[in-house]
């Protein structure tokens, strides 16, 4: 008899840790940065999605190594990182990795002090800093996450080389430049991004596009009245929730559903108050990279 409970026990355990819904972690980024707000909204439409656990990051460039090593099930990444990580890295384990949603574009924030002006003795008004973004040869760029991988592809396609400096986060990268120590910062975010909007005594620099940089980047304009009185000129690249090729059926099922439910729930992501402003660019038909099927 006692045998028959115990064992009636057992069953109803598995029978409920098979129903429950195994825990997926999803590297997003900062948790003020416009990869957890999507995460968060998807969350919200999407509430059958609870098995799903953010995991806060440094970025695309983080993220992307995480997906790789099996750390998470999903990532945020910046499809230019994806790129590069295969043509230049030739990482053959990108070859893996799918597309679970194409999502907005983000875009490249080239942020530096005002220039200054001396006069020489003579009358002659040189001007110092960083007004162009031709004027970056030769000087300090802060960057982080994937944001130092955009460096380096856009330096190696307009032919303008400087100093990539690796910098931890966004408050060092802001603070290098403050205190001198980086002559610009290049952050790659999608507009709004609430920490620019914090900035004040900082100017945004123009980012030109050119026939090569199109191939993986389009032309965009920042908006920001914190830091300039007009639209700024820049370039953006679009983003990606990656997964791995998985093939298990239970796990390619809940992959399969959350994908689903983005999709259908697309409108109210772009409607509801409250939905971050980037959902209104995304339209789920542009795929940079294999969708996971």
């Amino acid at each position: 008899m006692k045998r028959t409970v115990l064992t009636s026990l057992l069953l109803t355990l598995t029978a409920a840790q098979a129903a429950t819904p195994p825990i997926l972690n999803v590297a997003t980024g900062s948790s003020t940065g416009t990869y957890s707000a999507m995460f968060k909204n998807v969350g919200l439409v999407c509430t059958q999605s609870a098995y799903l656990r953010e995991r806060g990051t440094s970025g695309s460039l983080e993220n992307i190594d995480l997906l790789l090593n099996n750390e998470v099930s999903l990532a945020f990444v910046q499809s230019d990182v994806l790129k590069a990580r295969q043509q230049i890295d030739q990482d053959p384990r990108v070859e893996g990795i799918r597309t679970l949603l194409p999502l907005h574009r983000e875009e490249i924030h080239l942020l530096a002090k005002p220039p200054t002006s001396s006069k020489n003795i003579f009358g002659r008004v040189t001007v110092t800093g960083v007004q162009t973004f031709a004027d970056l040869k030769g000087k300090r760029v802060g960057a982080w996450g994937g944001s130092i991988v955009t460096a380096k592809v856009v330096s190696a396609m307009t032919g303008v080389t400087y100093q990539i400096v690796t910098m931890k986060d966004q408050p060092s990268a802001i603070a290098a430049l403050n205190a001198g120590q980086v002559d610009a910062v290049l952050a790659v975010v999608g507009q709004p991004a609430t920490w620019v909007k914090g900035l004040s005594g900082l100017n945004l620099v123009p980012v030109p596009s050119n026939p090569k940089l199109a191939a993986i980047y389009a032309p965009a304009k920042l908006f920001y009245p914190n830091l300039s009185a007009q639209s700024v000129p820049t370039i953006s690249v679009q983003s990606v929730l990656a997964t791995r090729d998985f093939k298990t059926a239970d796990k390619k099922q809940l992959l399969l559903d959350y994908q689903k439910c983005a999709m259908n729930k697309l409108v109210n992501l772009q409607e509801d108050e409250g939905m971050h402003p980037k959902w209104q660019e995304v339209n789920f038909k542009t795929w940079p990279w294999p969708q996971y099927k």
